[in-house]
């Protein structure tokens, strides 16, 4: 998410629970040297991770879908990235 941001790719909507999400959120490493970014303790993240997740979607191109039955019941089944 950073890089979109700091290329002025995307923009944040101005809400105050998702800017207090994102700044409360830090970065952990751990003993074998792996990073996480996770909220404080007693914090939360959803909606943080609602946008950062849909800002992932935007920078991948849509996915093709073909409609599929399994048993009589039609489904929407993705197929690749085009």
């Amino acid at each position: 998410m950073l890089p979109l941001l700091t290329c002025n790719a995307v923009e944040l909507l101005d809400l105050p629970r998702l800017a207090a999400q994102l700044c409360g959120l830090e970065r952990r490493t751990s003993r074998n040297g792996k990073d996480s970014v996770d909220h404080e303790p007693q914090g939360h993240d959803d909606v943080a991770n609602a946008a950062c997740g849909a800002l992932l979607l935007c920078g991948k191109p849509a996915v093709k879908a073909t409609s599929r039955s399994y048993g009589g019941v039609a489904m929407a089944v993705g197929v690749g990235w085009d």
